[in-house]
């Protein structure tokens, strides 16, 4: 439940990311597969909830942070695959904070946008 929760809040985080980058560009080839089992490394994210949510934490936490960093570093397409399943899960997701959380934890992310439509 708690993986599932997580997934859905990256999936959210995503979603605003890529919606607000590059507005009209042409649409992007979808992402190739993930060479890792993205449900096993989002759990990586599971502190970052209450950020992520409408809960109370105003910041994430440094488990939050380093979790959303050791997801890029194992494999980036584990956060196109959030984003692409986070309706999946059912997780009510602040997207202003996910959109902030790559800048709130001082981690450089790849483009949302590179996740294509698909």
């Amino acid at each position: 439940m708690k993986t599932a929760l997580f997934i859905t809040c990256i999936l959210a985080t995503l979603a605003v990311l890529a919606n607000s980058a590059q507005h009209g560009s042409p649409p992007k080839s979808p992402a190739p597969a993930p060479s890792v089992d993205c449900s096993d490394v989002a759990v990586d994210m599971l502190d970052c909830v209450t950020y992520l949510s409408d809960g109370n934490a105003e910041k994430p936490t440094d488990s939050c942070c380093a979790g959303f960093e050791a997801v890029l570093s194992l494999d980036d397409e584990c956060l196109c695959f959030a984003l692409k399943h986070s309706a999946d899960f059912g997780v009510a997701v602040n997207l202003t904070r996910a959109a902030a959380l790559s800048s709130e934890c001082g981690v450089s992310a790849p483009p949302l946008s590179r996740c294509g439509s698909e």
